[in-house]
C-alpha cells in the first residue's frame, strides 16, 4: 500500500485524538483528579491499543487496500474539527467518534463502491471472532488502571471491533452500510446479522 506523508500524519492525528476521547470519557476528570495524571496515561494506552486498533484496521486493512488493489486512488483524511468535538464532548463523558474517511477516487461501479464499503466491516468482524475465540478460550491480558482495576485488552478489542462493525453497517447517510446495502441487499444482511451476532455475544 502507498501512503502519503499527509495521510500518515492524518492517521497518527486521529489514532490519538480517538484514544484520547475515549480515555477521557471513560476514566473521567473525578479519576483523575483522584488518582492523578497517570491513570488517564495507562487509559490512553489500553484505547490506542484497542479503539486505536480497530479503527486503523477498519480504514487501512479494509477501505485503503481494496481500492488500491483495484488500482483506484485511496487516502484517509482526518476531520479535524470533528476531532476536536470528540476530544472536547469526552469531557463530558460522552463519545463521539467521526474521525474522518478513506477519499476514494475513480470508482464508477455500484458493485466495486459496495465491495470497497464492505471491507471495513468485514475487518473489524474478523477480528471481533479471532478475539472473541480468544476469550471464551481463556486467554486474558489485563493492563493495569489503578489500584484493583484493570481492563482486559482481550474481551475489549473484541466489543470494540463488533460495535465498530455494527454501527458501520447500519444502512444510514454516508455509513458503509448504506453502500453496502445499495449494492447487495444479500452481503449487508450476512455482514450485518454477523456483527450483531458478535455484538450480542452470542458467537
Amino acid at each position: 500500500m502507498n501512503f502519503s506523508k499527509e495521510e500518515v500524519r492524518d492517521l497518527i492525528k486521529a489514532w490519538i485524538a480517538i484514544s484520547l476521547a475515549v480515555s477521557i470519557a471513560i476514566v473521567g476528570l473525578d479519576a483523575v483528579r483522584t488518582l492523578g495524571f497517570a491513570v488517564l496515561i495507562r487509559a490512553f494506552v489500553v484505547y490506542a491499543l484497542t479503539v486505536g486498533v480497530a479503527f486503523l484496521s477498519h480504514e487501512i486493512l479494509g477501505h485503503k487496500f481494496l481500492a488500491q488493489r483495484r488500482g483506484l486512488f485511496a487516502e484517509f483524511k482526518a476531520d479535524d474539527l470533528f476531532l476536536m468535538l470528540a476530544v472536547f464532548l469526552s469531557f463530558t463523558g460522552f463519545v463521539f467518534v467521526a474521525p474522518g474517511a478513506v477519499v476514494i477516487s475513480g470508482v464508477t461501479r455500484i458493485d466495486t463502491y459496495g465491495k470497497i464499503a464492505a471491507g471495513g466491516p468485514l475487518v473489524n468482524i474478523v477480528l471481533a471472532s479471532i478475539f472473541s475465540i480468544l476469550a471464551r478460550s481463556g486467554f486474558e491480558l489485563y493492563l493495569p488502571l489503578y489500584a484493583g482495576q484493570g481492563i482486559d485488552l482481550i474481551t475489549t478489542s473484541y466489543q470494540i471491533n463488533a460495535w465498530l462493525a455494527l454501527f458501520n453497517l447500519l444502512p444510514l447517510g454516508v455509513l458503509d452500510g448504506a453502500k453496502v446495502l445499495a449494492w447487495n441487499k444479500g452481503v449487508w444482511v450476512a455482514l450485518a446479522g454477523a456483527s450483531a451476532l458478535l455484538f450480542l455475544g452470542i458467537i
